[in-house]
């Protein structure tokens, strides 16, 4: 339902879902609210601020993108914390509230497109998104600190989904382009993981319905836990949020990957695991022994192989730019043989991602120490370029997507 009114002689829309709220303010101000009261968007003059639960915004806008040949080198992207992120969640408390102050004025004059006034339900729904100012942020984001170790990544297709923590840290950790796994690798017990599991729920609340389309089981490599405990965390999965068959993804190694079997993947998808993300980066051994990635190609290409088996859709990631000058070919060659070689179909994803150099990892010191040049724009897009046109599918192909890992927050 969308409602029409004005506030200070500005047009304003109050749209009502099943899953959130939002409020615009003329043409150049957008706020969105999850059912259960706490700001996720806000859109205002071509900045957009997108709010993760942990309480962290990331802005995005873009400069003049005219003679820029790659759209991605004119958005500009600041992650904002703190009182800086909370002054942004009470800008929106504010004008919404404002809004509020209006329609209770005149209710008379807030109309949906059938005639029909806001009734005391969808005011109640504004009223709750109201109350989540500065200081309710604050509480929330020391709330999810409880709750949750630090969430690393997720894939694109996940931003929005219940992340369950079986377990924590990277259970190798040992790529040299990575910084986002620091705990030290540990296996919750079931027992530990039904409290997180009703812990997460508990938090949550009614803003699971905007988050709660999958769950994702982290962290890094979740499925390296043995069978029989990922059947028991499913098992907890199912009960905690009374969905037996609940979507679930998850991320693997692909040498954990290869390790389990076309019936494992196929007992897992029994349970609800619908897709697995396997960070190829490289088909090239030489530039994965380089960058000390675990799996080899041919491990990697086993295991994609077993989970489809399984019945069980797949997330391949590919990193544009890595191993620099040096590896560039033996990459690009490398890694359509290895895409081609998996056999992916259209209910998989193929994802894109450009190398971010993260100061303080160990890739940009060896980089430079071993003279590794890195690539140019105009080299960084005809090897996306290169990879892309040299794929081949059987009938459909998987979708294909840029994957920009400096774009989540959750």
């Amino acid at each position: 339902m969308v409602f029409r009114g004005r506030l200070h002689d500005r047009p304003v829309l109050l749209s009502v879902k099943d899953t959130s709220v939002s409020l615009a303010v003329g043409d150049d101000w957008i706020g969105a609210w999850d059912v259960g009261g706490r700001l996720y968007s806000l859109w205002k003059g071509g900045h957009t601020y997108r709010r993760g639960l942990n309480g962290r915004i990331l802005h995005k806008w873009r400069e003049d993108g005219r003679g820029v040949r790659d759209p991605y080198d004119a958005r500009q992207r600041v992650h904002v914390e703190g009182e800086g992120a909370n002054a942004l969640v009470q800008e929106a408390a504010d004008v919404l509230r404002g809004a509020l102050v209006a329609v209770t004025g005149d209710p008379s004059t807030w109309l949906d497109a059938a005639g029909r006034r806001l009734d005391a339900a969808v005011l109640a729904s504004f009223e709750r998104c109201a109350r989540f100012d500065a200081a309710a942020a604050r509480e929330d984001a020391r709330r999810f600190a409880r709750v949750f170790s630090p969430v690393g990544i997720l894939p694109p297709d996940q931003y929005l989904s219940i992340v369950l923590q079986a377990t924590e840290g990277c259970s190798f950790g040992t790529c040299t382009f990575c910084a986002l796994y620091h705990e030290r690798y540990r296996v919750k017990s079931t027992d530990e993981f039904l409290r997180h599991a009703e812990a997460v729920r508990d938090f949550l609340g009614d803003s699971v319905r905007l988050r709660g389309r999958s769950v994702f089981l982290g962290a890094a490599n979740a499925l390296a836990v043995p069978m029989p405990r990922i059947l028991e965390f499913f098992e907890v999965i199912a009960a905690v949020f009374d969905a037996p068959g609940r979507p679930v993804h998850a991320f693997v190694d692909g040498f954990t990957g290869a390790r389990k079997t076309a019936v494992d993947y196929a007992a897992l998808r029994e349970k609800g695991l619908r897709r697995v993300y396997v960070g190829l980066e490289s088909g090239h051994d030489p530039l994965l022994a380089f960058v000390r990635k675990p799996a080899a190609r041919d491990q990697a290409v086993e295991a994609v192989r077993a989970i489809k088996a399984g019945g069980v859709s797949v997330g391949v990631i590919v990193m544009i730019g890595l191993g620099g000058e040096r590896f560039a070919a033996g990459h690009v060659r490398d890694t359509i043989a290895a895409v081609n070689d998996m056999r992916l179909g259209p209910d998989d994803l193929l994802f894109f991602s450009d190398l971010v150099e993260v100061p303080g990892t160990a890739y940009p010191q060896r980089a430079a120490d071993e003279d590794v040049r890195p690539l140019a724009l105009d080299a960084r897009l005809a090897q996306f370029a290169a990879v892309r046109a040299g794929l081949v599918f059987e009938g459909r192909p998987p979708h294909l997507a840029r994957y920009d890992v400096r774009e989540f927050v959750y």
